[in-house]
Order: structure tokens, then C-alpha cells, then sequence
């Protein structure tokens, strides 16, 4: 449970201009707004080869405006268009747009225009978006297989228990004698989900209402984001994404210049996690003292024994970006390891369970015909 000192700087962390939507044409729910971040990389590394080749800035937009075919990111491109247009720089135009982009693209953005290096720098945030990308995907593969064997053993239980169960209710009642117990009680469930299927569809809208709700009170985003760190089996491998996420964020804005503190207030916001927040919060806190990382990295339980060795080795020999990203790579690879290892135990877990009750299920529908013989004989 974080401190009441660590809650009260998450609570009073800067609010981040932008982050609420603005009344107009962008004012809409979240997830029409909805951006994919692989839209967004591929943006910027086409925008950054442009600028290499010394294209202007507002004709290289209007060139990737008209490219883009997702209609809310294609207004989004000409807007910040016609402001390069009006005179504003291309950070400027995209600090209107934060919470799309986010507080590190924006960053990124600036330092590329006050040193000059406008191209690498948005070639770096090419790279790093391409490297979440990637992260995301391995994710979303490696829990694909298992979504789809519970849906496809969800289907044939429905379609066992809703058309085939009632049929043998049927031939049993022509003939005048009683199911047997096991498919008496499985009929049974079967007609009650059917008797109360929309008391159970607004049970679940309300539940998965109150879920949402709460998770977005302060309490509620802090409960939420605990439990993804004690979940049995997941818990472990969001950690390592979450210490991922954070040395290849913090290494990417201190190799292009960033300072210490803004680079690790930005990294606290792009974190996505009030305790991995927390815990940043709190090193930026320590570091604005002008402690070593090394010492707030070491009084914080949540990151692990190499993090802190890897950035006490960066510190000492003036190469903590190429440390946190040495860090990056390896815990990447680590999750790469932890999402196989995490496979290879739910597959089984999942046809052992699924197993168990489709085969219950068929073999109360085997006993039924046998049964059903008996009684024609």
C-alpha cells in the first residue's frame, strides 16, 4: 500500500495541458478517438525521412494528411497543418493534441527543434513507438490461441446444452419416463440461463459499469493497478513490462538531451500505472534533493536488484541512457521468456478445465441415449 506521502504526489503531479478534450469536432468518447499506436510511428518516421530530405514542414503534413486513412488521425494531421501554417512551431501544434500523442512524443519534438536535430530525434521516436508496438503484439499473440479455445468450447457447450438437451427432453417425455439426474440438472441450468438471459445481460452491463466506475475514482485506479502486480501467473510478467516500459522510456528522453527530472516526470506519466507513477514520482522527488538514483532506486521495493545495479553502474560511469537501455533490452527479452513460459502453463490448465466439462457434458448426453434405448427396448 503506497504512502500517504506518495499518494499526495501522484495526486498533485502537473496536470498535463491538452489531456482533457477540447469542445469542437474532437470532443468525442474515447474510443472513437482512438488512435493506434502503429499509426502513429509509422507517421513519424514517414514525417522525420521528409524532413531529411528538406521538404517544407507544412507540405510534408499536408502529404501525410492526405495518406492517412484513419479519419480522425487524417483531421488531426491537418490541424496541426494549417497551425505550422500560421507561424506555430510543430510542437506547439502538437501540444494541442497531447492526449493523443502524449507527453514523450511532445517532448521529443521540442528538444528535436531547440538542438536542431529535428530528424533523429523523431527517427529515435519512430523506433521506440515500433518497440511498444512490438511489445503490444507479443502480448496479444501469445493470449490469442487460448481466448479463442474458450470460445470455441463455449460455443459447443451452448450449442450441446441449448440444442441437443431439449431434444432428448422431448423423446423422454413421449415415452413417459424421467432424464436421468446428471441431464435433468444440466436441462435445468439450460432453461434457467434461457428463462433469465436478459436479467443476466444487465447484471453483467451493470457490474462491468461499476467496474469502470470505480476504476476511474483515485481509489479505484489504485486497486486496479495493485492488482495487476498480484495477479497469480500475469502478476510477474506485467512487472517486468511495467520495468520495460520504464528504462526504454527514461533512456529514450536522456539520449535525446531531455533533463533528469523532466524526463522522469514524463516518464512517470507515460507509465500507465499509478504505482509504477508512484514509485517514478518519488525518484524524481529524491532526485530534485540531489540524491544519487541509485539510493531512491534502492528504497523502492517495486524495482528489481539489476535495475538498480545497471543505473548505479550508468551513474558512475556517465552512461546511464546507454545503461537503461542495455536494462530495456534485457528485461524485453525477459518478457519474450515470460510470455512462452506463461503459454506453455495456461494452454494446459485450459484443456485440462475445458476438458473436463465438455467431456462431462458429452457423457451425460452418451448416458442419456443409452438410457433412451432402454427405454425403446
Amino acid at each position: 500500500m503506497p504512502s500517504p506521502a506518495v499518494k499526495q504526489i501522484v495526486r498533485n503531479r502537473p496536470r498535463i495541458p491538452g489531456r482533457r478534450a477540447e469542445p469542437g469536432k474532437h470532443n468525442a468518447p474515447v474510443w472513437l478517438n482512438r488512435i493506434r499506436m502503429r499509426d502513429i510511428s509509422d507517421f513519424t518516421r514517414q514525417l522525420a525521412t521528409m524532413i531529411q530530405a528538406r521538404m517544407p514542414l507544412a507540405k510534408s503534413l499536408e502529404l501525410l494528411e492526405k495518406q492517412q486513412k484513419n479519419r480522425i488521425f487524417k483531421q488531426i494531421i491537418g490541424e496541426i497543418a494549417e497551425q505550422v501554417k500560421s507561424g506555430k512551431s510543430l510542437s506547439d501544434a502538437f501540444q494541442a493534441f497531447q492526449n493523443h500523442f502524449g507527453a514523450l512524443y511532445i517532448n521529443m519534438v521540442r528538444v528535436g527543434e531547440v538542438s536542431g536535430k529535428l530528424p533523429e530525434l523523431l527517427q529515435e521516436t519512430a523506433a521506440y513507438y515500433e518497440k511498444m508496438v512490438q511489445l503490444r503484439r507479443k502480448i496479444r499473440t501469445a493470449l490469442t490461441y487460448p481466448a479463442v479455445v474458450v470460445l470455441v468450447a463455449f460455443g459447443a457447450i451452448g450449442f450441446l446444452l441449448f440444442g441437443v438437451m431439449p431434444t432428448f427432453q422431448d423423446m423422454f417425455r413421449d415415452f413417459e419416463t424421467r432424464m436421468p439426474l446428471g441431464a435433468r440438472l444440466l436441462l435445468g441450468a439450460s432453461q434457467w440461463v434461457q428463462g433469465h438471459v436478459y436479467w443476466i445481460l444487465g447484471g453483467l452491463v451493470l457490474i462491468t459499469a461499476g467496474i469502470r466506475w470505480f476504476t476511474h475514482t483515485e481509489k479505484g485506479a489504485w486497486t486496479r493497478d495493485r492488482l495487476r502486480f498480484s495477479m497469480p501467473l500475469v502478476g510477474p510478467l506485467v512487472k517486468k513490462v511495467s520495468v520495460a516500459r520504464f528504462t526504454r522510456t527514461l533512456s529514450t528522453l536522456l539520449q535525446s538531451g531531455v533533463s533528469l527530472l523532466e524526463a522522469l516526470q514524463v516518464t512517470a506519466r507515460s507509465s500507465g500505472n499509478r504505482v509504477v507513477e508512484s514509485h517514478v514520482m518519488q525518484m524524481r522527488s529524491m532526485a530534485a534533493r540531489g540524491e544519487a538514483m541509485e539510493r531512491s532506486l534502492a528504497s523502492s521495493s517495486f524495482f528489481p536488484d539489476l535495475v538498480v545495479q545497471m543505473i548505479a553502474v550508468g551513474e558512475e560511469t556517465a552512461e546511464l541512457p546507454n545503461m537503461l537501455a542495455k536494462t530495456a533490452e534485457y528485461y524485453e527479452n525477459e518478457v519474450d521468456a515470460a510470455l512462452e513460459a506463461l503459454t506453455s502453463i495456461i494452454e494446459p490448465i485450459i484443456i485440462v478445465v475445458l476438458g473436463v466439462i465438455v467431456g462431462g457434458t458429452i457423457i451425460t448426453i452418451y448416458m442419456q441415449i443409452f438410457d433412451l434405448m432402454n427405454v425403446i427396448e
